[in-house]
């Protein structure tokens, strides 16, 4: 148990500086290599490589037939939909705007399991909903009212909350489907043919086009997003939620903004401005609630209970 409490937030804290810095190694390749290409062939490598981990284990590599139609969803979602529209809009934003509205993934999903599968969500989820929603409308208006009434947004920033609403509802969908396939398993099927159909789709539109050369910087962090982002911090998320629960491990995607600010500001030269700040606050508050409220439920109520002993004394 004691090993637990500490190996789980080791794996976790690791998992979200990846993710958190992941953006930046990203804008390093988008800059020489285009977005729809360089996610086919990493989710074809991470794939592969999760494939033969899987024949090392002894674990059946061909899923349950009834599971081919939900995985073959989560590969658009999860590849098509949410890595291409990240990478592109990293085109457009700032890594530092990409790692604030990636926190948005736990009130997102909690908002979309509500709505699909009418999931009960508490009042202070709710609450923390409605501070993550505005918090993130504020960032992509940058703080204009005027931006807001004329939907003058950010197309990389519109881009990076259409990928989190894609892996919003590939998070739903691995509920479904999680008693019938392994974790593994989930991520190389769903990465190998949301991959293939990515590359499928572009080289029909005659969109694949690949680089002849990269610079030294790009091919290193290739390999990062590849084997670092795609593939280790994946396996260190599934075991360190599989100890602490999901709910815990929500908590530490909050140290991705601060991993992808620092990395933005130092390494990119952004500025982090205060639409930034405000933005970022409400959405991790929002967060916070959203995936603590049952502990702040607890303290709330403990609180109006000794305090009325107190009254009544």
């Amino acid at each position: 148990m004691q090993l637990n409490n500490i190996t789980a937030p080791a794996l976790l804290i690791t998992t979200c500086v990846i993710w958190g810095i992941q953006p930046m190694f990203a804008k390093f390749v988008v800059r020489e290599m285009s977005p729809i290409p360089m996610v086919s062939i990493r989710y074809t490598v991470v794939a592969l490589t999760l494939f033969a981990m899987l024949k090392y284990r002894g674990e059946p590599l061909v899923p349950p037939r009834k599971t081919w139609l939900a995985l073959f969803v989560m590969g658009i979602l999860g590849v098509c939909i949410n890595n291409v529209t990240q990478f592109t809009g990293l085109k457009y934003s700032t890594v530092t705007n990409f790692t604030i509205i990636a926190t948005l993934t736990p009130i997102v999903t909690a908002l979309l399991s509500f709505v699909l599968i009418h999931e009960r969500l508490h009042r202070l989820q709710w609450l923390g909903i409605c501070s993550s929603l505005c918090g993130a409308l504020y960032l992509l208006s940058r703080g204009s009212l005027t931006a807001i009434l004329a939907l003058d947004f950010n197309i990389g920033d519109v881009l990076f909350f259409t990928s989190q609403v894609a892996w919003a509802l590939y998070s739903i969908i691995v509920v479904r489907i999680i008693d019938d396939v392994s974790p593994l398993a989930i991520v190389a099927w769903s990465g190998l043919l949301g991959s293939l159909t990515t590359a499928a789709v572009a080289v029909y539109l005659g969109h694949f086009d690949l680089p002849a050369m990269l610079s030294p910087l790009a091919i290193i962090s290739y390999l990062f997003v590849i084997f670092m982002g795609g593939l280790l911090a994946m396996i260190f998320w599934n075991q360190g939620t599989g100890i602490v629960g999901p709910s815990q491990a929500a908590v530490f995607m909050n140290l991705m903004p601060l991993a992808g600010i620092l990395c933005g500001v130092v390494f990119l030269n952004e500025q982090f401005l205060a639409a930034q700040a405000i933005g970022g606050a409400l959405i991790i508050s929002g967060v916070y609630l959203t995936t603590q409220y049952r502990t702040l439920a607890y303290r709330l109520a403990k609180y109006f209970v000794q305090r009325k002993k107190r009254n009544a004394s």
